[in-house]
């Protein structure tokens, strides 16, 4: 696989550079070279010009484009204001088709089932690289649809750049079609010899806790935990919504987590209720962290990057960066993260409004990211071209101080959180303990009764019944096999009774006393709370006991009468117990 490069400033130019090109690449086969052609003016027909141009000169090429907020040309920002790359694929079974496309929010699902479907049904496809005009700042249902893209395929690509998102003056253009509004083209490319390998580098970091999204629509981010998003930014950063607020929030812009991974999101307007038109959806994530970019902190991670790719030999690199890094760098030093890429394999691309990569089975729209290819042709007998890193790529660099307080922050919020936690289960624990039986783990007296006695003044608690029960002659269980199998027995009848009363919804099950236990039934009639009562009577009496054997319990049963307070109620659930203990015990006496 090899890679030309050519930059020039008119259409006027574009006959004689690809005249010279022809000179380079011989008699390469027509059909095996892919022209990408990326355009920094929004004048459709000097690009169309263009276009004629080369099609005059490569008959039966293959060619895909759009327009561009600047042209990445050996590694950096090109001067010129059109930009061509011709990568000539050597391998015989290479393959390339294009593909365009009109847009737009009423046909995106079937225009990208079509696709879908051409790449499943030929397996000779291995990636395919998509660019598209932005409609919307949210392209969700677009990536949705790319999802169902057969898992080995690769997808990336980048958005058509125009300042004003809602201008149509932005445009794709392909063998296709020529340059239009409102499309997306594709290049679908294969080969029994290719290989690629892509991936996307940011280089910002996670700063400060996670925080939940409580209201966003679709790309406006409106709400943070309850307040406008805009105050997140004033709050933590302190920066205001002036002239310079686009700038700072690049430095910071906020960090969601989707299919796993994260992705950056930028702001590029605040609303005047304090919501932020976030460069691409947000709606779908949930939880959202701010994160910072420093320059030595994002060259690392470029660089580290660089490193990996070195390692993978590529032909040819392909770059798609976000128009948002060009912004942050300026123009002078956005060279300096894409210039590396060039130490290793001629490097290419564009600037974009959005940046788009399948990371597993999802495609995902990005911001502010670098999506990078790695391509080549592992062709027999080809011999590997080592290229020397330059000396800057492989040295040492040291942390950055806003790294290292950042780092700070990270690690002082994470034991925050965790000691918060901590404190969380402790009062938890506290609060269990304050109203519940040690042993049983049944509410103890304090909270049956309190429970009792709440639903006083209720009148549509007038239905709710009381079960009181008592272990017969469990002071001899405690005296002949002692205070250990007396234990087992009160525990055992506590999980049955548990067991029972969650028949009743809201039901509470309490110790009264040493052997002595209640069971409030909310909105439960006489009938059903006797029922309840011979269940657990007849289910305790089955049960034999390692020493003591099957053991009985007796058992009062009342229901609230109209206005009757807590301890009426109470009294009369007690004098039934008392009945049943007197009249022979192991039964039930309802009141």
């Amino acid at each position: 696989m090899k890679q030309y490069q050519l930059s020039f400033n008119s259409a006027e130019e574009a006959g004689k550079e690809f005249e010279g090109l022809l000179g380079q690449t011989g008699h390469a086969e027509k059909d095996r070279l892919l022209f990408q052609v990326f355009s920094g003016s929004m004048d459709k027909d000097a690009v169309n010009r263009i276009a004629e141009a080369l099609e005059a000169v490569f008959p039966g090429a293959h060619y895909v484009g759009c327009s561009s907020c600047g042209n990445i040309i050996h590694g950096d920002l090109s001067p010129d204001i059109y930009a061509v790359t011709c990568t000539e694929f050597e391998d015989p079974t290479a393959r390339i088709e294009t593909k365009q496309y009109h847009l737009g929010i009423e046909n995106v699902d079937s225009v990208i089932r079509e696709v879908a479907h051409f790449a499943n049904e030929n397996l000779w496809v291995k990636a395919i690289m998509l660019y598209t005009t932005v409609w919307e700042t949210s392209m969700s249902s677009l990536c949705s649809e790319l999802d169902k893209v057969r898992s080995d395929v690769q997808i990336l690509g980048g958005g058509a750049f125009n300042e004003a998102l809602n201008s149509s003056s932005s445009f794709v253009l392909s063998d296709g079609g020529r340059a239009a509004d409102h499309s997306i083209v594709f290049a679908f490319i294969g080969g029994d010899a290719l290989s690629i390998r892509t991936r996307y580098i940011s280089g910002w970091k996670p700063l400060g806790k996670e925080m939940e999204i409580t209201k966003a629509k679709g790309n406006i981010l409106q709400e943070i935990e309850g307040i406008s998003a805009f105050e997140t930014y004033r709050r933590y950063l302190k920066i205001e919504n002036d002239d310079t607020f686009l700038y700072n929030t690049l430095e910071f812009p906020y960090l969601i987590r989707y299919h796993g991974i994260g992705i950056l999101r930028h702001p590029q307007e605040c609303l005047k209720d304090g919501s932020l038109v976030m460069a691409s959806d947000v709606e779908r994530a949930g939880k959202i962290r701010l994160a910072y970019g420093d320059p030595v902190t994002i060259m690392e991670n470029v660089f580290q990057n660089v490193a990996q790719i070195r390692k993978e030999e590529p032909d040819v690199i392909a770059i798609f960066s976000c128009a948002g890094r060009k912004a942050f760098w300026g123009d002078a030093e956005i060279g300096n993260e894409t210039r590396a890429f060039q130490t290793i394999a001629p490097s290419s691309g564009f600037y974009t409004l959005s940046e788009f990569l399948r990371t597993g089975e999802y495609v995902n729209q990005h911001n502010l990211t670098l999506v990078i290819a790695s391509m080549k042709e592992e062709l027999e007998g080809k011999k590997t071209k080592r290229r020397q890193a330059e000396e800057k790529d492989v040295n040492a660099r040291r942390v950055s101080t806003v790294e290292r307080l950042a780092n700070f922050i990270e690690e002082a919020t994470r034991e925050l959180e965790a000691a918060n936690e901590q404190l969380s289960d402790m009062n938890q624990k506290l609060s269990d303990m304050a109203v519940t039986d040690g042993m049983t783990r049944l509410y103890n007296r304090t909270e049956i009764q309190r429970r009792i006695e709440e639903s006083d003044d209720q009148t549509d608690r007038a239905t709710d019944s009381l079960i009181m029960i008592d272990i017969d002659n469990f002071k001899k269980i405690n005296d002949t096999f002692g205070h250990k199998e007396g234990d087992a027995v009160i525990c055992t009848l506590a999980n049955l009774m548990k067991e029972r009363a969650c028949e009743v919804s809201g039901a509470s099950v309490g110790r009264w006393g040493g052997e002595e236990f209640m069971i409030l039934l909310p909105a439960c009639d006489t009938r059903k709370a006797l029922g309840i009562a011979e269940k657990i009577r007849k289910e305790f009496s089955a049960i034999a006991f390692p020493q003591c054997g099957c053991r009985t319990i007796s058992l009062g049963v009342t229901q609230r009468q109209a206005g009757e307070s807590a301890d009426s109620l109470v009294l009369r659930v007690d004098r039934a117990l008392y009945e049943a203990k007197n009249t022979g015990k192991n039964r039930c006496v309802c009141l």
